[in-house]
């Protein structure tokens, strides 16, 4: 993906938040995908000054105060310095090196995904931060995956040594929605839309630890399988009465046919932006 407009946007805001870019490291080698308007407007938007002179990947993190920058790629094609397949593990000399790991778009084309993911945590130090910019919805067939908001929040989660700070469905070049915790919220989020989303995720790495000792689960599912065994002995009046259905046939269709037009407007409602519980529009 590189480094264009909104992701450019999401590592100003990062370093408003203290994130510290003194050693990044940017998995691939990121590109600067910018148009000449881009450069006025995060100049007028973050008061910078002499920003239209950067060019690379490399010059924005110094821009943003790193003052070693590294990149990573399974070739040297785009002049990268560390050479390593993220489908393999990392070796014990780059575990907890960088202040920050920037993944720009480079773990969706990584086959073996958990693998690439825990590398890119485990690279981080200590009290550092991993930045990850993925294609949310309307990005398929440009990677592998296209990843939704449980798998960051789950996977980047206290049982791993990792707290997610924030997390960004931005439409490309257009508005910006704080993500909701599924688990928080006790519902999926979920998105419905026509323009391409980016997921912006931003989190720190308080302790480090086992990554995945304990597979990430969907928040909805630990919760109904967890009341499925405090109520497995005794039937629901609700479970009766889908039995009652699953007989009568005609019963069942008249039902259908008079809440499908509730039902289709509310997950319509339910998987947009329009969803406040899960999105919440913000400027930056």
């Amino acid at each position: 993906m590189g480094i264009d407009l909104d992701v450019a946007k999401f590592l100003f805001s990062a370093r408003e938040r203290n994130v510290d870019f003194h050693k990044s490291l940017m998995l691939g080698n990121q590109a600067f995908q910018f148009f000449n308007s881009d450069y006025q407007s995060l100049s007028d938007t973050f008061r910078l000054n002499n920003f239209d002179q950067i060019e690379t990947g490399a010059e924005f993190l110094r821009f943003l105060g790193a003052e070693e920058v590294s990149s990573m790629d399974i070739s040297d094609y785009e002049g990268a310095a560390i050479l390593h397949d993220l489908n393999k593990p990392i070796g014990a000399e780059l575990k907890e090196k960088f202040t920050l790991v920037l993944d720009g778009g480079t773990l969706e084309h990584v086959f073996n995904f958990p693998t690439a993911l825990a590398n890119a945590m485990e690279m981080v130090e200590t009290g550092g931060h991993l930045i990850v910019i993925t294609g949310g919805n309307n990005f398929l067939g440009h990677g592998f995956y296209q990843f939704s908001p449980e798998l960051f929040y789950r996977a980047l989660s206290e049982e791993n040594g990792f707290r997610v700070k924030r997390m960004i469905a931005a439409e490309v070049r257009g508005k910006w929605y704080e993500v909701a915790d599924p688990k928080k919220i006790k519902g999926r989020v979920e998105l419905i839309n026509e323009k391409q989303v980016y997921l912006m995720v931003l989190a720190q790495k308080t302790a480090s630890r086992s990554l995945f000792a304990k597979a990430p689960q969907q928040s909805d599912y630990v919760e109904i399988w967890r009341s499925a065994e405090e109520n497995k002995i005794n039937q629901s009046s609700s479970d009766k009465l889908k039995n009652i259905l699953k007989k009568n046939k005609a019963v069942r269709q008249i039902l259908v046919n008079i809440k499908q037009k509730q039902i289709d407007s509310h997950l319509r409602r339910e998987k947009s932006f329009a969803n406040s519980k899960a999105f919440k529009l913000v400027d930056k």
